[in-house]
């Protein structure tokens, strides 16, 4: 059962977001995701963003907006992403514009390798994942 809240609520009910949601905030994508939607937000918790090779959560704040803006849009995906049911790997095409690859894996289901911690959690305009690591841009190093 759908909640009616957005997702950009959503976030600020757990506090393993905190990180996204001040980056979010501050690209402005966080007002996207306040709107009807549907978005399916591949959302990574507080420790991803501390664990990205670019350094601690504040470096990732703290840089260029629209570098952030964009590391973040591969996270947002306009519709209903569903996570499981569905055998075999698929597409699908993030705000970025790029294509990131839906994969089962023995441990469950990956985003572009990266592990899906939590999945399909409902949210009025939409869907959230928890993923267990930033999304970086093909052949980055950096987030």
């Amino acid at each position: 059962m759908a909640d009616s809240t957005t997702i950009p609520r959503m976030l600020t009910t757990d506090d393993r977001f905190s990180t996204l949601r001040a980056a979010l905030d501050s690209t402005g994508l966080d007002s996207l995701l306040a709107t009807g939607g549907p978005f399916t937000l591949f959302a990574p918790p507080n420790g991803a963003f501390a664990s990205a090779s670019a350094g601690a959560a504040e470096d990732v704040l703290t840089g260029d907006r629209d570098r952030l803006r964009a590391l973040l849009s591969r996270h947002v995906v306009g519709g209903r992403v569903a996570v499981g049911g569905r055998p075999g790997p698929r597409s699908v095409v993030p705000m970025s514009g790029d294509t990131l690859s839906l994969r089962p894996a023995p441990d469950g289901v990956r985003i572009d390798g990266i592990p899906i911690l939590d999945a399909n959690i409902q949210a009025g305009n939409g869907r959230i994942h928890v993923v267990d690591a930033v999304l970086r841009a093909p052949g980055s190093d950096a987030p």
